[in-house]
């Protein structure tokens, strides 16, 4: 298994918006948790998991729940810190997604990859597939639950302890608030979001950082 990666840093725009550290501080956890039970798991079965650079069967047709500051997330990293054909390539997907919220693509899939990878959601980081690739239009949950390994489940609680105080919610609330799928019940399908806004926004910080206005 890969070693243990820094925490992504932005310094700039962390100092602008004071949600985005919290965000990527509760990635950053999230993705150590998920590489240590990978590790025990890829142990125990005497292989590591299938997934592989290039493999994108779970971005195709698959609902994929955020929260509020997971799509900030999103929002942020697509105008902010794509550039050139990868940008122009999710901007015509997203273009092509508004206003179909059953399209079957991630509008973030360009090529066959991931083009928001360092922002992507909690559920793409945990989920895992053993045994061999998924096929297009296989049902895991019916055909193999046993090869689904949903990686980092026991960071929930701390994960939360970053992720629900952004909400305005108070230290001494967090726990039972967690307790009562706090976070889920303000959670949406990826498909389901704005994606007219995004474009907007893209194409407002795409203005503000041109050479004319540097």
């Amino acid at each position: 298994m890969s070693q243990a990666s820094a925490r992504l840093r932005y310094p700039e725009h962390e100092a602008r918006h004071p949600w985005l550290a919290k965000l990527l501080d509760a990635y950053q956890l999230c993705d150590e948790a998920a590489r240590a039970d990978l590790a025990r798991e890829s142990a125990r079965r005497g292989a590591p998991p299938a997934c592989m650079r290039g493999c994108h069967v779970c971005c195709v047709g698959q609902v994929v729940p955020v929260s509020a500051f997971e799509a900030l997330g999103l929002w942020w990293f697509a105008a902010e810190q794509l550039e050139g054909e990868t940008r122009a390539h999710v901007r015509a997907n997203l273009s092509g997604h508004a206003g179909h919220e059953h399209a079957q693509a991630c509008p973030f899939l360009v090529l066959g990859a991931c083009a928001v990878y360092q922002a992507r959601p909690f559920t793409c980081r945990q989920h895992h597939v053993f045994g061999r690739p998924c096929r297009p239009g296989e049902n895991l949950r019916e055909d193999r639950p046993g090869d689904i390994v949903n990686a980092g489940q026991d960071a929930a609680r701390a994960l939360a302890g970053l992720v629900i105080p952004l909400y305005g919610v108070a230290e001494a609330d967090v726990d039972w608030r967690f307790e009562s799928g706090y976070v889920q019940s303000r959670s949406r399908d990826l498909h389901s979001l704005p994606f007219e806004n995004l474009i907007h926004h893209m194409d407002a910080a795409a203005r503000r950082n041109s050479p004319r206005h540097a």
